[in-house]
């Protein structure tokens, strides 16, 4: 029983340690103006996600919406328009499925995280002599 649990914590740990570094990949690479981007986005879908139950279709539309943004910032950058559909499907299809799996747990973490805080001041600031 002993070998089995062992095995099993290993194999967890293995598992955290990976995710931890591709974690570190894909957020520890990026930009100040995409980590914005990403903080803006991420914030304001917590702001409005009504229901807990909706945050896998929320977390899509923000993961949408900050890559929309990250094009549109391209092109003030000075990024051929006509060129950024391939250039950016072409950046999705050599995406792994970890860093696929990295941005979506994170932006619904964080969502998540912002949408209970909203709730909590919300709770917080009803009865008070209001």
């Amino acid at each position: 029983m002993d070998a089995t649990a062992n095995g099993l914590t290993q194999g967890l740990t293995a598992i955290l340690q990976e995710m931890l570094e591709i974690v570190q990949r894909v957020f520890g690479g990026a930009d100040t103006i995409s980590l914005l981007i990403m903080l803006v986005v991420i914030v304001g879908s917590g702001m409005v996600l009504g229901e807990v139950r909706r945050i896998v279709q929320v977390t899509v539309g923000a993961l949408v919406l900050y890559g929309l943004l990250k094009l549109g910032y391209a092109i003030t950058q000075g990024a051929n328009p006509m060129a950024l559909p391939t250039t950016a499907w072409n950046d999705l299809k050599v995406m792994s499925v970890g860093d696929l799996t990295v941005y979506f747990l994170a932006f619904a973490i964080v969502i998540t995280v912002v949408h209970m805080i909203r709730n909590a001041v919300n709770a917080g600031g009803h009865g008070h002599g209001h």
